[in-house]
């Protein structure tokens, strides 16, 4: 049913396609200033979506520090509570719409950062 994120006018989406390394896809990420990062993972074998979740947070925030970009995974393996134990600020699982990611993404980007009066 639901068109991709691509068709929502208000978000630039740049997609990279399959299996992007993640030095690439931080390399991109820098040099488009992105705002969010979104990963989907849908063939996983011996939970290697888990180990390329932590390895992706781990490189972007080494790459980035404190003003990384939101970093959003999703896939039918993962389990959405467990966002923090992989260094991501969301994740989705099955059945998520475009809708729902996208209606996040605005909310998480337009909300004030921490410390702002």
């Amino acid at each position: 049913g639901e068109k991709g994120l691509e068709y929502y006018r208000e978000i630039r989406v740049v997609n990279m396609g399959a299996q992007v390394g993640v030095a690439d896809l931080v390399a991109r990420a820098m040099a488009e200033h992105a705002d969010a990062v979104l990963v989907s993972q849908v063939v996983t074998q011996r939970d290697a979506h888990l180990t390329n979740t932590r390895e992706m947070s781990a490189a972007f925030h080494s790459a980035f520090g404190l003003e990384r970009p939101l970093l959003v995974v999703g896939g039918p393996r993962f389990d959405p509570g467990a966002a923090h134990d992989l260094g991501v600020d969301k994740i989705f699982g099955r059945g998520t719409t475009p809708g729902e990611v996208a209606s996040y993404l605005v909310h998480a980007l337009a909300a004030p950062s921490e410390g702002a009066a």
